[in-house]
């Protein structure tokens, strides 16, 4: 019984690598725990089964997570991380997004 799971999951897994996905997409597909796409994923990157097709930022916008896909490819190169100078421009846009948004709709920011 637990075979025929993780051959399920396996095959979800597969079909999502075709077009790229990050992680969070596999786990949603397949239903498996997080620990387990990790492994699995370095696992076939270790064999060359899939390859990092690039970077997406998270929600927040502060950590980039890696989209894989499969085939024998080079993983793309990482995005630099923000100085500490665009992160305090970001900060103080969103900032200013805020005050000009609780104008608007009359609230408090």
């Amino acid at each position: 019984m637990r075979t025929e799971v993780k051959t399920r999951a396996l095959v979800s897994m597969i079909k999502e690598l075709y077009d790229g996905a990050t992680k969070a997409e596999l786990e949603q597909a397949s239903g498996l725990h997080t620990n387990t796409i990790y492994r699995w994923m370095r696992a076939m990157r270790a064999q060359k089964v899939v390859y990092i097709q690039g970077w997406e930022r998270d929600a927040r916008g502060c950590n980039m997570i890696p989209v894989y896909k499969l085939g024998d490819g080079f993983d793309a190169k990482r995005p630099p991380r923000m100085t500490p100078l665009e992160r305090t421009h970001a900060y103080r846009r969103r900032k200013k997004l805020k005050q000009i948004q609780a104008a608007l709709t009359g609230g408090v920011a």
